[in-house]
């Protein structure tokens, strides 16, 4: 997967701290009115939901346009029962696994709005898994790592308060993230990406061959500057993080507008 144009409006702020000091990985979604990249933004969107061939098929099937098709079928709209919620935790899940991807370097499949059951039901467990091999998929190390994400999203907010949700329900995953793995390994092998399958099922033998775990809490709001570059409000010791644990914190201007302009997009 090629990265979209709009990971270069992701830019990380160094320095940002919460009140008492504890640091943590900030970057702020500094976007500007561009046609051709938010269309771009929202192909790649689309192709979460439907690869191209699976909508050709189903295109032929119904008789439908594409844009009708996405509309009724696929693609959560602000009129449907809780659409715009949605629309938020997809986005932002999608944004935060580029991030991991794009800049991090780690692979996340992307597998999870696949062939839902309904437009807006999302699978339950762990938002995203991310990970990254030492050596190969074949070598097994103890230096693997398998992130384990939680994303929450306030896009109506303009405060940072969704780093206190992120931190807490972040580590619940080390209780359910196994479920999730084996959902990405079946999910994955159905939809006939086995390498990528047989990759995630590595991660499903950690009694055989130990690897690390990271949990990432991520938080995203519309809060638009960070005055002083200090989170006020929250703390470090009142998040409790555990010593492998990371919140990462996304911000920027209206990004529920910004939400509803890329999924109007999602047409073709």
């Amino acid at each position: 997967m090629n990265p979209p144009r709009y990971i270069t409006w992701i830019a990380e702020e160094e320095g940002v701290v919460l009140e008492d000091n504890t640091p943590l990985k900030c970057y702020t979604l500094d976007y500007v009115l561009d046609d051709a990249v938010f269309d771009e933004w929202a192909l790649h969107l689309r192709k979460h939901y439907i690869p191209d061939d699976e909508l050709a098929a189903s295109l032929t099937i119904h008789g439908l346009s594409a844009e009708q098709y996405l509309r009724e079928f696929v693609i959560p709209q602000k009129t449907d029962d809780f659409g715009p919620a949605s629309r938020s935790n997809d986005m932002t899940e999608i944004l935060i696994s580029d991030l991991l991807e794009f800049i991090y370097g780690y692979k996340v499949p992307r597998c999870k709005q696949q062939n839902r059951s309904g437009k807006t039901q999302s699978e339950h467990g762990t938002d995203i898994i991310a990970y990254r091999f030492h050596k190969g998929v074949h070598t097994p190390s103890k230096n693997d790592e398998l992130i384990a994400t939680e994303v929450k999203a306030q896009l109506t907010s303009n405060d940072a308060n969704s780093i206190i949700d992120a931190a807490t329900d972040s580590k619940k995953d080390e209780h359910r993230f196994a479920h999730t793995l084996d959902y990405y390994r079946k999910k994955l092998k159905h939809i006939g990406n086995v390498s990528e399958s047989n990759e995630v099922a590595r991660f499903q033998q950690k009694t055989e061959n130990d690897y690390k775990v990271t949990f990432i809490g991520a938080a995203i709001s519309s809060q638009q500057d960070i005055t002083g570059k200090i989170i006020m409000g929250i703390t470090g010791e009142q998040l409790c993080l555990k010593s492998n644990q990371k919140i990462f914190y996304v911000h920027g201007k209206k990004l529920m507008d910004l939400t509803h302009e890329i999924y109007e997009r999602c047409i073709k």
